[in-house]
């Protein structure tokens, strides 16, 4: 029903993916890792992913998803960095949240409540 899908560079943050790995092996909720490698992917990815789902968003997380948008310099699109992690659901972002200390935090939460937390989300 859910999975979560983690967009980074590089790879990402080690205890990111052993949070989801262990996630997945608790709760069997499933996990993409979309790792990005330029600012026309992040642009691709910003317009396919988040703009069209912006009003529901930022109803359910409180925060305008032009958060994701970088504030200077050549990259105009920052989905990557520091880092997003989004609850997806029939192949649309249903919630999300980024950096990697909101990241670790939102799944120590999901490791210990399960999918019951990601419903509660996504409603």
């Amino acid at each position: 029903m859910f999975t979560l899908r983690y967009y980074c560079q590089v790879g990402g943050n080690e205890i990111i993916l052993k949070l989801l790995e262990e996630i997945k092996e608790k709760h069997g909720v499933m996990y993409e890792v979309l790792d990005l490698w330029g600012e026309e992917q992040e642009r691709q990815v910003y317009e396919r992913d988040f703009k069209p789902r912006a009003k529901i968003l930022k109803k359910r997380t409180g925060k305008p998803i032009t958060k994701l948008r970088g504030a200077g310099g050549e990259r105009h699109y920052y989905v990557s960095n520091p880092g997003t992690i989004a609850v997806v659901r029939n192949a649309q972002v249903e919630w999300w949240t980024f950096t990697d200390s909101e990241i670790t935090g939102f799944l120590n939460r999901v490791l210990s409540e399960g999918r019951g937390l990601l419903k509660k989300l996504c409603t």
